[in-house]
């Protein structure tokens, strides 16, 4: 009855490296009593386990204590194929998977849980598969999904506590081993119970510590009785006691004061290297206190959180010289920038300290990025860290991870971003550095939200939010949680934690929480809703550094919310603000999200209403392109509202509004938001043209790889009097900046046959951003063969690396290529390696790079949207080719594609070449 799942096993015996073939010769198949396994079988697997993970197959779930095989691990012994032919007779593929997995055999378990059927069980075991491999985000979405139909799931409780604990989210993995042990199972309450013992008191005395060396140098202030120096607390936690040890100098009134600090200076010195802090003690003792000491005095006050009397003492400071009580000054109101920053940097140059150098080099980057000028923040930030690991000043180094994880974020450099966060956040919870800490969770917070990891978003607010918050603020989690549950189409949740915002002591409403209230308006109404709108917009239009934009964004958010009372109203609001933003600079980013959700907006209105002929339009004029008259698909994604417009060849018009969508965009195909029937309507179309705004706008996945279609986007170029003279334009062999530490690409080939065009070919150092773009002017095609930071759906982020100019600038960005005037109407191939950056993140802005090309000139767009191997070159010279033959580029691109698919199933990336081109 074995024989034939018995050959099968001989097969994959002879395929799988773990299963030694001697062992399998070894054992002859044995009757079993109907198909079933032994006890032993499953006993001797336990035993065994080196897993922490539970999985849900009953024998391999009971409680298996746990010990170190106290030395190197041990390979396990290859499993009896005669049991695992037993099972595979029975079709038991979970079973199979946990003998595996039980193994520590991964990729096998994964294969056989993958044939297998979804449900809770099978998620939960395949989130364990992700565990091992390190994939958090995927092991806790498919973790969040299994409990939330199915709340009280052990094995996926269990497991989500170990991803969390994992992640260093310890407070949040207690509470979820508490929720394990209330199950109350044999063994694996028990020992749940005391995992989430450990892990609460391992962080809050974490916390304690670091709040005992904090409060012990600051009652170094106090008046009275001399306090002990905290030189134990300098040694465990010299961040913090460095960083306020800085006050605490300032505010001595007196030279014997001052030197009763030395021997904690001296103790830091010893621990960070040089004499900084003792030098400061020394200068400070040598300090006139007849003067000094009133100043240090009210000082000391605004440390204290008095600082009702800062402007007084900064001036007063200022005057008399003591140039060091006039930084600190500045840096308790965090007032280091504009017209500040200068005075700041001299005076940290006086007193020649590298930790407040790296202050003022964090500030000056700051300065860089405002100016526009990132590339020099980047490398300045590089730098110091560099000068900051070496002088073994841990805690600002973790100051200026985060610093660059915010200048990648305000890039939309996710992958670099999240990296950044990820090391900031792994040393301080090395440095016990219980306040970085917080802001680290709150970067992380941003970075997984930017690009659509909701379900660690959610872990590292709900972490944030079980150590307490920052001072007890539950308002920041709350409304956090709120936009996140929104962007993933969870909607009910969303409203929850919205309500509970405002309840929160103190809640100060903010534009967040505006933009999500007037989101959930038209689905999860509440009764005091418009009077919550109008205070969260009173805090949008007091913003700091206020932009037209802010105001603009004010008027859109009451528009969208007015829409479901008074929809002419609302559209009047929502017409006004997108002829407001028009006139605005582009820099102007909150002008050009309130313009795109805008016209978002009134497409989605339209749709609701069944007018599609005026969704089309909106659609047409919002991308600035000629309005099509057949064989068109216009697609609008607005939350979870979905407008769709086709035109078929004979010009008729049909349209589909879904307002019903339960999952996230940016997690399912595009192909499945388009109905068969307005499929079948497109029949006959020998090529299609799509309109459509971000989030769509960078799919690739629109239609199947046999049809031929083009994004359109923009005018196209005015008739010249004379065609331009054929030039051609190769960039490659790029000099990277060894900071991003990208792998050298492989040198470009000139085709064998002489080029029918002029070439120009820049290489090396000479292929620098200025040198491209003046040479691009003319051309009439542009190829670019580089690494590629590029996310296709967002904003003005995406850049192509090139090799560094003098000031150190590497990037050809969207700005730069958008200010040029392409005279030559090129055809532009973008062949940069996406480094798998590509996401599905709304966006405000179309695919930048291409886009800003067509904003400059160019008649059409070919970029790859993913990792691309060596050939990408020929086939990007395959489509060149049949344009130059006269094939439209949309067929052009199609038949190349199909070409490579036909000749080789590898070539699926060919699937993922994106193309823009301009209406006509």
């Amino acid at each position: 009855m074995l024989k034939p799942a018995y050959d099968k096993l001989l097969v994959l015996a002879l395929a799988t490296p773990v299963l030694v073939l001697t062992v399998f010769l070894a054992r002859a198949p044995s009757k079993g009593s109907g198909g079933g396994v032994p006890a032993q079988f499953w006993a001797e697997r336990r035993a065994s386990a080196r897993i922490e993970a539970r999985l849900t197959h009953p024998e391999a779930d009971k409680h298996r204590p746990r010990t170190s095989s106290g030395g190197c691990p041990v390979p396990p012994e290859p499993i009896p194929l005669r049991e695992l032919a037993r099972l595979e007779e029975a079709g038991d593929w979970g079973g199979i998977a946990a003998a595996y997995a039980l193994q520590g055999e991964w990729n096998q378990a994964a294969s056989f849980l993958e044939r297998m059927p979804e449900s809770p069980d099978r998620d939960s075991d395949l989130a364990a598969v992700h565990l091992a491999r390190g994939a958090h985000e995927q092991a806790l979405r498919l973790l969040d999904a299994v409990l939330t139909s199915h709340p009280k799931h052990p094995q996926a409780l269990w497991n989500r506590a170990l991803v969390l604990q994992e992640m260093g989210l310890t407070m949040k993995a207690a509470e979820t081993y508490e929720q394990v042990a209330t199950l109350n199972e044999q063994g694996w309450g028990r020992e749940a119970h005391a995992h989430a013992l450990t892990l609460r008191e391992e962080t809050l005395e974490r916390a304690r510590r670091w709040q005992a060396a904090r409060d012990a140098t600051l009652a170094l202030m106090e008046d009275g009785a001399q306090k002990p120096l905290p030189l134990e607390e300098a040694r465990q936690h010299p961040g913090v006691v460095r960083q306020n040890l800085y006050d605490v100098v300032r505010s001595a009134t007196s030279k014997e004061r001052a030197l009763e600090l030395l021997p904690l200076a001296q103790e830091l010195d010893k621990l960070q290297g040089g004499s900084a802090m003792s030098d400061y003690v020394r200068r400070v003792a040598a300090r006139d206190f007849a003067r000094r000491g009133p100043l240090a005095k009210g000082y000391a006050e605004l440390v204290k959180g008095h600082l009702g009397e800062l402007e007084r003492v900064r001036q007063q400071a200022r005057a008399s010289g003591e140039g060091d009580v006039f930084l600190g000054t500045l840096l308790l109101a965090k007032a280091t920038q504009g017209p500040n920053l200068e005075e700041a940097r001299a005076e940290v140059g006086r007193q020649q300290d590298p930790w407040l150098q790296l202050i003022i080099e964090r500030e000056l980057a700051r300065k860089e990025v405002a100016e526009g000028t990132w590339w020099k923040a980047e490398q300045r930030i590089f730098a110091a860290l560099q000068r900051c690991r070496e002088g073994a000043f841990s805690a600002r180094c973790v100051d200026l991870e985060l610093r660059l994880t915010m200048l990648y974020i305000d890039l939309q450099r996710l992958t670099e971003a999240e990296q950044h966060a990820r090391t900031a956040w792994s040393w301080a919870r090395q440095l016990r550095e219980w306040h970085l800490e917080f802001t680290a969770l709150e970067t992380l917070v941003h970075a997984a939200r930017s690009r659509n990891d909701f379900a660690s978003a959610r872990a590292y607010v709900e972490e944030w939010a079980a150590r307490g918050g920052r001072n007890g603020d539950c308002y920041w989690s709350r409304v956090n949680l709120a936009h996140i549950y929104y962007l993933d189409a969870k909607l009910e949740p969303a409203r929850r934690e919205l309500d509970a915002a405002v309840s929160c002591p103190g809640a100060k409403l903010d534009p967040m929480f505006a933009a999500t209230l007037a989101e959930l308006a038209r689905t999860h109404q509440g009764p005091n809703d418009l009077e919550l709108l109008k205070r969260a917009i009173g805090g949008t239009q007091t913003l700091v550094y206020e932009l037209p934009g802010h105001f603009s964004y004010a008027r859109y958010l009451e528009g969208r919310y007015v829409m479901e009372q008074d929809r002419a109203r609302g559209e009047a609001l929502l017409r006004q603000t997108i002829d407001e933003t028009k006139k605005l600079p582009r820099s102007d980013t909150l002008a050009r999200e309130a313009w795109a959700l805008s016209n978002s907006t009134l497409i989605s209105e339209a749709g609701r209403a069944g007018d599609f002929p005026k969704a089309l339009a909106l659609m047409v004029d919002q991308l600035d392109t000629p309005a099509p008259k057949r064989c068109s698909l216009g697609l609008s994604v607005h939350g979870e509202r979905t407008t769709i417009v086709v035109q078929g060849p004979g010009g008729e018009v049909k349209g589909h509004y879904d307002a019903d969508r339960k999952e996230s965009f940016a997690r399912i195909s595009s192909s499945r938001l388009i109905p068969e029937p307005l499929r079948q309507v497109l029949r006959g179309c020998e090529q299609v043209d799509v309109f459509a705004w971000p989030p769509v706008l960078g799919r690739t996945d629109l239609f199947p790889a046999e049809v031929a279609w083009s994004f359109r986007l923009g005018r196209g170029a005015r008739a010249q009097a004379a065609a331009p003279t054929p030039q051609r334009l190769v960039v490659s062999s790029v000099e990277a900046p060894s900071l991003l530490q990208l792998p050298r690409l492989p040198a470009w080939t000139p085709p064998p046959d002489p080029e029918p065009t002029a070439m120009q070919v820049l290489t090396g150092s000479e292929a620098t951003p200025s040198r491209v773009l003046a040479s691009m002017k003319a051309a009439t095609e542009i190829e670019i063969h580089a690494h590629g930071l590029v996310d296709p759906t967002i904003s003005d982020a995406s850049l192509v690396v090139l090799s560094p100019e003098g000031d150190g600038r590497y990037a050809l960005t969207a700005d730069a290529v958008r200010e040029q005037k392409l005279s030559g109407a090129p055809l532009v191939f973008l062949a940069a390696c996406s480094a798998g950056r590509t996401t599905t993140s709304a966006s405000y802005e179309p695919f930048s790079l291409p886009a800003a090309f067509i904003d400059a000139g160019a008649r059409a767009v070919l970029a790859s949207t993913v990792d691309i191997p060596d050939a990408a070159g020929r086939f990007f010279d395959g489509v060149r080719q049949r344009i130059r033959a006269g094939t439209a580029p949309a067929l052009a691109l199609r038949d190349e594609r199909v070409k490579w698919l036909t000749r080789d199933a590898r070539a699926a990336w060919t699937r993922h070449i994106l193309l823009i081109e301009t209406g006509d």
